[in-house]
């Protein structure tokens, strides 16, 4: 008779499958705590996937060792560098695709709408956790005679000023010209621009595009892991910490709007998120956010939180589709550059924390 095939040995098990047209992702089971998230590019995705310079990540490396031997016991999440799967691709073939070695199987995207107490308190956690581990990566400066363009704020530039001719972006960006008027869509021409000034000194290491469902907690109990490696490259810290920020600010506002699965799904409490990650980042304990922390956050942050809304805007007409709710989308684009991004830090006053 046969050994039986432990879990460990077995072939791997898809657990999960799904994407847009830009991405693909497929999350695999391999036994005991071990799971791998290929994301590979899909139709949309017109730019080859990369992965950082050796000296790129040494730097990586180096945050996340830091991140881990924290001298005040709260380690941050993990950096979980990618890989080509299946190795490097042939000269003139595409690779298949990035691959990330953790221990879970759902983001914190998935868990933190989930209306379960358990997996809330699991994904503030880790939000907090990112907010130091990103803390940290922002002590690196951009040292490296290359810069990639930052993959986010280049989409959203060429949307701006009318390169992006895809039916679905070509239709948002008349939405939004028309909605905001000529003043504010000046402004966010304006932002996008500065944003994606490279000239400018004191550029430190970004992840990029760091975001919840690119942070993945632990199922064993151990650190969280944030999915690091494609989009790196140099600039602002505001970048990063404004991208995640805007995207907790997004789901908030359009849950008390009713807007998409955010205003579909059970109550959130996305300040309780916002205040992790804010906490995290500004060197505190993850449960709150007093006038001190605000003020430790790095200049532009709710400029950037604003920008990565005016993204996610565009990215879903080009890749997922036209939705009506990007009507509605407008208003809240609208009232964040009316308010020079300040929306995005309101988020009234945590436990523990001293409000203003």
């Amino acid at each position: 008779m046969a050994e039986p095939v432990t879990a460990s040995e077995a072939e791997p098990v898809t657990v999960r499958e799904y994407g847009t047209r830009y991405l693909r992702i497929t999350v695999r089971y391999h036994g005991g705590t071990a799971f791998s998230w290929l994301r590979a590019p899909g139709p949309a995705h017109t730019r080859p996937q990369r992965l950082p310079t050796a000296a790129v990540e040494a730097a990586l490396r180096r945050s996340d060792v830091a991140v881990g031997d924290a001298a005040d016991g709260r380690p941050g999440a993990r950096l979980a560098l990618g890989e080509w799967a299946g190795g490097p691709a042939p000269d003139g073939e595409a690779p298949q695709g990035v691959l990330y070695r953790v221990q879970g199987a759902v983001s914190v995207a998935r868990l933190l709408p989930s209306g379960d107490s358990t997996a809330h308190r699991l994904a503030v956690s880790a939000l907090a956790d990112a907010g130091r581990t990103l803390r940290r990566l922002h002590r690196e400066p951009w040292d490296f005679p290359e810069r990639p363009p930052h993959p986010g704020l280049r989409r959203l530039r060429a949307w701006v000023v009318g390169e992006d001719t895809t039916p679905g972006a070509t239709r948002l960006r008349a939405l939004v010209r028309t909605r905001l008027g000529p003043s504010l869509w000046s402004r966010l021409t304006d932002w996008s621009e500065a944003a994606n000034d490279t000239r400018g000194s004191g550029a430190v290491l970004l992840h990029g595009a760091p975001s919840t469902g690119w942070l993945v907690p632990s199922a064993a109990g151990g650190r969280a892991a944030l999915l690091t490696g494609e989009e790196v490259t140099g600039g602002d810290p505001a970048l990063d910490l404004g991208w995640i920020l805007g995207e907790l600010h997004e789901l908030n506002a359009a849950a008390a709007r009713g807007l998409g699965a955010a205003g579909q799904g059970p109550p959130v409490d996305y300040p309780a998120a916002a205040h992790a990650l804010l906490s995290g980042y500004a060197g505190g304990t993850g449960t709150g956010t007093g006038t001190a922390g605000l003020a430790a956050l790095p200049p532009g942050t709710e400029r950037a939180a604003t920008l990565r809304l005016a993204v996610h805007m565009r990215d879903y007409a080009s890749f997922v589709g036209w939705h009506e709710d990007l009507r509605r989308y407008c208003d809240l684009l609208a009232e964040a550059l009316a308010e020079d991004g300040a929306p995005a830090l309101r988020w009234g006053t945590a436990p523990g924390s001293v409000s203003s």
